[in-house]
């Protein structure tokens, strides 16, 4: 190769790195590199921490308050684009933990712009009472809002198809919650000792719902569940003690240990025919439910079951 072209292609190269690696500044001289942090003011006032995640295309994460002890209480606006240096960044993340025991969040409205958070971001704020979630997430991870004591309203948007390990453990006050229909994954614990939840209806499409995913939810009075249900969880519905009535769906083929444990107000429930597990005390302490007709189809009846004829 001669010389002159190898150097062009050098020059070429080191261009090309260049620009994946810093953001020039329109209004000054200064670049911004991959990794860098920046400081910059929400529409609520807050100052927000922010890294740079790709130069190139001038994408960030943010990362939290830039210092929590000037913080104000009151509502947090998570925007989708911010100015800096004369620059226009896209906000497209959350770093986990990123407000974790902020306690002087009041409210949370996220733009449209972020599309995935790391876990735990809103873990035990204890003061928030509503959510406004970006309209293109697809997930909540695990324990997202746990512990979030005071949260009475969520809008979960469709799109989201995974509600996350713990993702609303202990919101003691939410009354209800509207599933989204793109809904596909209940995890573990998702809603664990969510006292005040009244009553929840699963969209067609969730297949399994997690250990303890419902459990102790005193307060749950009903359930519709999803038609393409095939598995429930072991603990899922466990101490739900006003739950009166459940109508499994005919594509269930496994009720997991205790999935209705201590459900001490269930008077009835029906099987589906096509049934062929159910797991050791899975309606133990359900002490007002009759005997029942016990499925051709049950195969696997785990112990101290004694509601079938």
């Amino acid at each position: 190769m001669k010389p002159s072209i190898l150097v062009r292609q050098i020059g070429l190269l080191a261009i090309v790195c260049l620009a994946l690696m810093s953001c020039r500044s329109a209004d000054s001289d200064s670049e911004v590199y991959y990794g860098d942090t920046l400081r910059v003011k929400s529409p609520t006032g807050q100052e927000l921490k922010y890294v740079v995640t790709n130069a190139n295309t001038c994408t960030l994460e943010l990362c939290g308050f830039a210092d929590t002890a000037k913080v104000s209480v009151g509502p947090l606006q998570i925007p989708g684009k911010v100015r800096y240096s004369g620059q226009t960044y896209t906000v497209t993340s959350i770093h986990k933990k990123s407000f974790r025991r902020c306690n002087k969040i009041t409210e949370v409205s996220m733009a449209d712009n972020i599309t995935t958070m790391g876990r735990g971001v809103f873990k035990h704020c204890e003061n928030i009472t509503k959510v406004r979630l970006s309209a293109n997430l697809t997930m909540l991870p695990s324990s997202t809002f746990s512990k979030c004591s005071s949260l009475e309203y969520v809008d979960i948007p469709d799109g989201v198809e995974t509600i996350g390990e713990g993702a609303f453990r202990k919101c003691a006050k939410i009354g209800s919650i509207k599933m989204p229909s793109s809904l596909k994954n209940v995890q573990y614990e998702a809603f664990l000792g969510c006292v005040s939840l009244r009553y929840v209806t699963l969209p067609n499409g969730v297949q399994t719902i997690g250990h303890r995913a419902f459990g102790d939810c005193c307060g749950l009075t009903g359930i519709t569940f999803s038609k393409s249900l095939k598995e429930i969880g072991d603990h899922a519905f466990m101490h739900c003690e006003n739950l009166v009535s459940v109508s499994i769906p005919d594509n269930v083929v496994s009720i997991g240990i205790g999935a209705f444990s201590g459900c001490s107000s269930l008077k009835q429930v029906r099987f589906p025919q096509g049934i062929v597990r159910i797991g050791d005390w899975a309606f133990w302490g359900c002490d007002n439910l009759g005997k029942v007709p016990r499925p051709a189809s049950l195969s696997e009846l785990g112990h101290h079951n004694n509601i079938f004829d």
